[in-house]
């Protein structure tokens, strides 16, 4: 497969916003647990995918591309739904945690779909197996709270 640059630019971009998107949301879900260890790992994972994002960032401008940091609609959504599913659940904590495992996995698949799916430099490439490798971490971290808590 021969993408242009333009292609890799814009999955790269959707990758950014997808970041954003986490890093928000883990933000959202730190609001809405109870546990301060919870806080402290997701306030942590909110750090690592505004990390994330500032490499994505500099890797799309480095290609010649515009970056928007905007988070998506989807995601907008997806938050808001932590905040409603969160106050009508007897175990907000729970909840919150299956929903950040949701997004992470949701997460690896559109990594995966990109680093299948597109013919990208080597260092971009080592880019996203190294970002992919720390979400996949957290997602396995998320499975396994969902089901201590």
């Amino acid at each position: 497969m021969n993408d242009t640059r333009e292609e890799i630019i814009d999955q790269l971009g959707k990758l950014l916003t997808l970041s954003n998107d986490a890093e928000e949301g883990y933000k959202e879900a730190a609001d809405n647990v109870d546990d301060n260890e919870l806080k402290t790992l997701f306030l942590k994972q909110s750090q690592q995918r505004a990390e994330f994002a500032q490499e994505l960032d500099r890797e799309i401008r480095a290609l010649g591309g515009d970056t928007d940091n905007d988070t998506s609609l989807t995601a907008d959504l997806h938050r808001a739904w932590i905040n409603i599913k969160s106050a009508f659940t007897s175990n907000d904590d729970k909840t919150v945690v299956r929903e950040c495992h949701r997004g992470d996995q949701e997460a690896l698949n559109d990594y995966n779909k990109v680093l299948q799916e597109t013919n990208l430099a080597a260092s971009t490439r080592e880019l996203l197996l190294r970002q992919k490798q720390s979400i996949d971490t957290a997602n396995s971290t998320m499975a396994r709270l969902a089901q201590a808590v």
